[in-house]
């Protein structure tokens, strides 16, 4: 019994060296299972032999990149002879420079070759009736009448008489113009009154804002028998 103890007393003292043992064995065989390379194959094709061999394809053989030498070649300008070309203007630029002056110039009208046009006046041509300032006659109308009147033959064989209204225009220049009966009496005494009218001389002329117009003017003779 006691030789027994001391055998196990002994195997218990050598299981931490056994142990370690272990672990470095376990340890080298790992490494060698890594490291271990595929055993190389050989078939033979048309009697030849081929080997197979593994490759890594992540090797890449290094190799020099060859540096071509670049000859630099001189050019040569070419010379010019400026005898043989014709120096020629730039139009362009002449013309912006003119348009230029041009445009500077002010150009100032001539006025003596427009006419100065007055607007026109509205009462140009317009026939008045009453007006600011009415025509009147230069000098006095009934003596005018009284001596110039000539009663028809025809109109005292018949007695005639009365009153006859004649409309005539004094225009701008106050001359008589457009003479024409609106209330007769008969043909000579109508007749008579229209010719002393119309041979009555210039009036003064009506006048409105102060400018002479156009005046239509009634004027009533009267034809009385004594």
């Amino acid at each position: 019994m006691n030789h027994t103890k001391k055998e196990k007393n002994k195997l218990e003292r050598l299981r931490g060296i056994f142990f370690q043992i272990g672990l470095l064995v376990a340890g080298g065989l790992t490494l060698v299972a890594f490291e271990w390379t595929s055993p190389k194959y050989i078939a033979t094709l048309d009697g030849e032999v081929v080997e197979e061999i593994e490759w890594d394809y992540n090797y890449v053989e290094p190799f020099e990149i060859e540096k071509e030498e670049i000859k630099e070649e001189k050019v040569e300008k070419p010379k010019v002879n400026l005898e043989k070309f014709d120096i020629v203007k730039d139009d362009h630029k002449e013309k912006e420079n003119e348009d230029k002056k041009e445009e500077k110039k002010v150009i100032v009208p001539d006025l003596k070759k427009f006419k100065v046009v007055e607007p026109e006046d509205p009462d140009e041509n317009k026939k008045f009736t009453v007006v600011e300032k009415m025509p009147e006659f230069v000098g006095s109308l009934n003596k005018y009448l009284m001596e110039n009147i000539k009663y028809p033959e025809d109109a005292k064989r018949i007695g005639a008489q009365g009153k006859v209204y004649v409309s005539f225009l004094v225009n701008k220049k106050g001359e008589i113009e457009d003479v024409e009966i609106i209330r007769g009496v008969n043909k000579w005494l109508d007749a008579e009154a229209l010719r002393v009218v119309k041979n009555m001389p210039a009036w003064t002329p009506g006048k409105q804002r102060g400018k002479p117009v156009n005046v239509v003017y009634n004027l009533p003779i009267n034809f009385k028998l004594k």
